[in-house]
């Protein structure tokens, strides 16, 4: 199964760690990740960029992160809603948090 994220929210959410457990958990089954972080939702790159290692795939809403100074990041796309709407037309089923 193919499993796509949206996470909009910032900080002050608990989201970024359900996010975290969640594609941990559907990656050790062997299901494909796809995690877009849009609005306050950029802000959660640092916790979430460890899933890469994992095997999933994390793109940033570019917009968003240059409006709120989030630097880009080695490995992780930072594309458009262009890049969300893709993600959404692959995958099986997707998750929104924000």
């Amino acid at each position: 199964m193919k499993l796509g994220i949206l996470l909009t929210s910032g900080m002050e959410s608990e989201d970024a760690r359900t996010v975290r457990q969640l594609s941990e958990a559907a990656l050790r089954l062997g299901h494909e990740v796809s995690i877009f972080l849009m609005d306050d939702g950029v802000f959660q790159l640092p916790a979430l960029k460890g899933l890469m290692e994992s095997g999933a795939g994390i793109t940033v809403c570019a917009h968003n992160a240059l409006e709120r100074g989030v630097p880009k990041v080695e490995k992780v796309l930072f594309g458009g809603q262009n890049d969300c709407a893709e993600i959404v037309h692959d995958v099986d089923r997707v998750v929104v948090f924000g």
